[in-house]
């Protein structure tokens, strides 16, 4: 059970992945073929596939908070189940991760996404085992926000906007030098 301290967060945060998942899906909708089509890219349907399950992830866990008596431990740890499942079918793409040159950022966003789903997972059992642990909830908000700053960031590169700032700068200088290194692989960031 969520105490009322933190129902603000879950309530704010219900709405704002509903409202996120459906431009998510007038997105998709202006062009599916392009995500979903025969012709479309790995990068395309990875970046689809981790924004809708960052943020149907971040919405269950929000939504079910908000029943009282729910056994709130259980309930994440079930929601972060199908999170993992979706992540780790992203491998089932790796080897097209090479042919498209994705496979440093392939790996380094499923790395951090099954990260998250890993470490909600286990605080799931963490909460279910010990319900009043203030700190494994307080944990679970962070987990929470790292979901959406995968899910808002995947969103972001499936409508093809152009990568700048600190963290793009510096993705790119490491794809520079690995490309022009004697001998290294070619990638593409």
């Amino acid at each position: 059970m969520v105490t009322t301290e933190f129902q603000t967060f879950f309530l704010a945060s219900v709405g704002a992945s509903a409202a996120l998942i459906g431009l998510l899906f007038v997105s998709v909708s202006v062009a599916p073929e392009r995500v979903f089509g025969g012709q479309s890219d790995v990068a395309r349907q990875a970046q689809a596939l981790s924004a809708f399950t960052a943020l149907s992830n971040i919405f269950f866990v929000s939504l079910m908070s908000l029943i009282p008596e729910v056994i709130f431990g259980l309930v994440v740890w079930v929601v972060s189940m199908p999170a993992l499942a979706q992540t780790l079918a992203l491998l089932r793409h790796a080897r097209r991760w090479r042919e498209e040159r994705i496979v440093v950022r392939g790996l380094v966003l499923f790395l951090l996404s099954a990260g998250i789903y890993g470490y909600e997972f286990a605080l799931g059992i963490q909460m279910w085992r010990h319900p009043t642990d203030k700190g494994a909830l307080i944990d679970l908000l962070f987990v929470l926000i790292g979901a959406y700053a995968v899910g808002l960031g995947r969103a972001w590169e499936l409508l093809g906007a152009p990568r700048s700032g600190f963290i793009a700068g510096a993705w790119d200088a490491i794809s520079s030098a690995r490309r022009g290194a004697p001998g290294g692989p070619k990638t593409k960031s």
